[in-house]
């Protein structure tokens, strides 16, 4: 498991500063750099997401038979900081919402698609 998520974390880690060095280049480009720390908002809040799910699941290869109850809680506790995290964007304006939350959805599809080709992969 160890090594799975060590190589997870270091194609993920590198998929994401491309990401960000790309949008963030497009936004300065547009004369909108202000909103690259939303960007990066939605990127902590995705790695929120992936981590608790990683953590997670590192602690049920352990103990098994609380998994229905650790996945619950775990489910819970990302959708709360999902929330908190849009409705601070939100509250600033619309459009730090709107990059926040392309920024979260960037991130944890990127996270997503490298945990399938690992899977598929058989790594």
């Amino acid at each position: 498991m160890k090594e799975l998520l060590s190589v997870f974390l270091r194609r993920l880690a590198l998929s994401l500063l491309l990401a960000a060095l790309g949008v963030g280049t497009l936004l300065l480009a547009r004369g909108e750099g202000g909103l690259t720390f939303a960007l990066l908002l939605g990127f902590a809040a995705a790695l929120v997401f992936v981590w608790n799910m990683a953590w997670r699941l590192w602690h049920l290869a352990a103990a098994p038979g609380t998994a229905r109850r650790q996945m619950l809680w775990g489910m819970a506790l990302r959708l709360a900081v999902l929330a908190l995290v849009l409705l601070a964007a939100a509250s600033v304006s619309s459009e730090v919402f709107l990059m926040a939350a392309f920024g979260f959805v960037l991130c944890y599809g990127l996270a997503l698609v490298h945990l399938i080709v690992l899977n598929i992969g058989g790594k």
